[in-house]
């Protein structure tokens, strides 16, 4: 009897310290699961260091790894989503090179797979993030759950298993930027979600590579990818400021009429409203402009990413 093919997607910048390490987990745990073959394919966003000469030596000994090297550093949303469109398993699971997310979870994954869930995922329960981030991590997933059309998982980072059929649904879709999490959630299929507690940081490995801009960007097109509750929401809130603008042009024309000598007492109120409504203005304009801008970066139909090397395949 043939056997399954698991994949693993580990996306890679940078990662030098660690990258034989993440290796070496995966390989030892993968070897355990003796009715699976499978298949661990790293994805180098054009790193700067030695982590794409340290894969292509352990490539050379062990074929189970296969490696994706791109021409410049297209991110960790795009990347990701390559890795599914490269990936050859009958299941793939995303584990990320920080080895934050225990590989233990893996065989557990596989068992849940097995037993008819197309969609199991990590919810992270607890995590090594500082107050302040993961308040803000709480807070955006809420939000997303609330502007977007679908229900989206609350607190899953990335870390599950993909069945081919949910693979072969989502790889189809034609977007620039592809929102993951939020396609695994349109597609449906029988899901079901694993508790873990969230590790830190191996040692010697410095901060995140998630830097601010990033973390925007991603918050961002998570929220505008799939729902336009968010101009929506705009739109009211715009009626409503009119209406109470036009109320109270009433109200005033009307004591006006009635006490001819109403004046307004200076002119400062009038400069704060003027400024209030310009800062409403703007940030409604700029609402607008994302969704401007994630149709003009559609419609260009630039490359997606351009692969410079691939190896094992």
């Amino acid at each position: 009897m043939k056997k399954k093919m698991i994949s693993i997607v580990t996306g890679v910048y940078n990662e030098e310290i660690i990258v034989q390490d993440v290796y070496r987990g995966i390989r030892d745990q993968m070897t355990k699961l003796k009715n699976y073959e499978y298949e661990h394919l790293f994805l180098d966003n054009c790193s700067e260091d030695q982590t794409l000469p340290i894969l292509k030596k352990i490539a050379a000994k062990d074929k189970h790894v296969k490696i994706l090297s791109y021409s410049k550093n297209f991110g960790p949303i795009k990347s990701g989503f390559i890795g599914l469109k490269y990936a050859t398993g009958d299941a793939v699971i995303y584990y990320e090179a920080n080895m934050k997310d225990p590989i233990s979870l893996i065989p557990v994954f596989i068992k849940n797979w097995e037993n008819g869930y197309e969609l199991v995922y990590g919810v992270r329960q607890q995590t090594s993030d500082n107050y302040l981030l993961g308040l803000m991590r709480r807070i955006y997933y809420r939000l997303v759950n609330v502007m977007s059309d679908e229900e989206l998982p609350l607190y899953f980072g990335g870390f599950g298993l993909i069945d081919r059929k949910i693979v072969n649904e989502v790889i189809q879709v034609d977007d620039y930027k592809p929102y993951v999490r939020g396609l695994l959630a349109t597609v449906g299929f029988r899901h079901k979600k694993i508790d873990y507690v969230r590790g830190q940081r191996p040692k010697g490995m410095g901060r995140s590579k998630s830097n601010l801009g990033y973390l925007i960007d991603f918050a961002i097109n998570g929220l505008i990818s799939y729902s336009i509750k968010p101009i929506r929401i705009l739109t009211f809130i715009g009626l409503g400021l009119s209406s109470v603008s036009m109320i109270s042009a009433v109200i005033y024309l009307i004591l006006k009429l009635l006490y001819w000598k109403v004046t307004v007492p200076g002119i400062t109120g009038v400069i704060f409203l003027v400024l209030f409504f310009s800062g409403i203005q703007l940030f409604f304009l700029g609402v607008i402009g994302e969704y401007v801008g994630a149709i003009h970066s559609q419609v260009r139909k630039k490359p997606f990413v351009v692969i410079r090397e691939k190896i094992n395949f």
